[in-house]
């Protein structure tokens, strides 16, 4: 059955990636009523040669400058209409049948503003290598760490509105600090075990930085919502969790 919520994705691009038309792909296989942005500030031609060759109508199309991934996120979305928003990365993709089991949950579950699930990991050739080892059910331990994996992650239009959206000043941790706030906000969680989605993992991603800004921004928002000795150890947590991962890749 299809579902009868509507869904709405923002693809923010800042630059090519050889896994944009599998990201591609993975939505137009979805099957459910999904509306689509591409908000592309790459400058890459490669970019809107694959929306031109996906099977995607999209609802919103920019290809130009912006402020920022958060910023483009925001923008993406308020294009949109639908029911429950997302976003996925061009070097990420959906699971087969992610948006149609999403769907069902938020159907069988009126009273549910988020549900979130697992994500596989893949290498630089598509690869599957692991399965995100954070992603725990919600409680308070998400003021200091981020359990959840944002394009597993699927939220009612209401809801984000209710908590007044994305930040988009930041560049690192938008998405931890959006859950946070829904949180906060009462928003109800829904928590499956289901694989939602497929999260490319190098050193050249953003999660796999270990910049000052990233932990600046860590700094900064745990120690906004849990204090200055929380927020010292989840920076160092980070930083530590990230060198041990850029260790372990081949």
């Amino acid at each position: 059955m299809t579902p009868t919520v509507s869904f709405a994705a923002a693809i923010p691009v800042g630059s090519w990636h050889a896994f944009i038309p599998a990201a591609f792909a993975s939505l137009a296989a979805q099957g459910v009523n999904l509306e689509v942005a591409l908000v592309d500030a790459s400058g890459d031609p490669r970019v809107a040669e694959a929306a031109d060759r996906s099977n995607l109508s999209f609802a919103y199309r920019r290809h130009g400058p912006d402020k920022g991934q958060a910023d483009a996120i925001d923008e993406g979305w308020r294009h949109t209409r639908g029911d429950i928003v997302f976003w996925l990365n061009g070097d990420d993709r959906l699971a087969s049948g992610a948006l149609k089991t999403i769907g069902e949950i938020f159907d069988a579950n009126p009273d549910v503003d988020v549900i979130y699930g697992r994500s596989g990991f893949i290498d630089a050739n598509g690869r599957h290598i692991g399965m995100h080892d954070q992603v725990e059910a919600v409680s308070d331990l998400l003021y200091r760490s981020n359990i959840i994996s944002q394009p597993s992650c699927f939220v009612r239009r209401k809801a984000l509105e209710a908590a007044n959206g994305i930040d988009t000043s930041l560049h690192y941790v938008m998405d931890w600090e959006l859950w946070i706030r829904l949180y906060a906000c009462g928003a109800r969680f829904f928590h499956t075990e289901q694989r939602l989605s497929d999260v490319y993992v190098g050193d050249d991603t953003k999660t796999g930085e270990v910049s000052l800004q990233r932990l600046r921004e860590v700094y900064t928002v745990v120690r906004r919502y849990a204090g200055h000795w929380p927020a010292i150890k989840s920076t160092v947590s980070l930083w530590a969790h990230t060198l041990r991962h850029r260790r372990q890749r081949p």
